[in-house]
C-alpha cells in the first residue's frame, strides 16, 4: 500500500519536474476559456508574428454544449 503511493508521488514529481525544465523558455500570457476567445487571443498573436504554444490542462474540457475548456497560451521568452 504504502509502495504505490511512494511511487505515484516520485511520477507526478518527475513529471512536474520534466514540465518544469520544458516550459523554462515559455511564459505564460493567458489563459482563455472557450474557444471563442482562444480563437481571437490566438488570431492577434498570428498577426504579429509571435511564436506561441496552446497547452489544455488535465480535466480542462468540460462538455459540448457549454464550451467552457481552458486553453493556457504561452509566448516564447527573450
Amino acid at each position: 500500500m504504502w509502495v504505490g503511493g511512494i511511487l505515484l508521488v516520485l511520477i507526478i514529481g518527475l513529471i512536474s519536474i520534466v514540465q518544469l525544465i520544458l516550459n523554462r523558455k515559455w511564459e505564460l500570457i493567458y489563459t482563455a476559456y472557450g474557444y471563442e476567445d482562444y480563437f481571437k487571443t490566438i488570431s492577434k498573436l498570428k498577426d504579429e508574428g509571435v511564436k506561441y504554444k496552446v497547452e489544455l490542462p488535465v480535466n480542462a474540457r468540460s462538455d459540448r454544449f457549454n464550451d467552457n475548456t481552458q486553453y493556457d497560451i504561452y509566448v516564447k521568452r527573450k
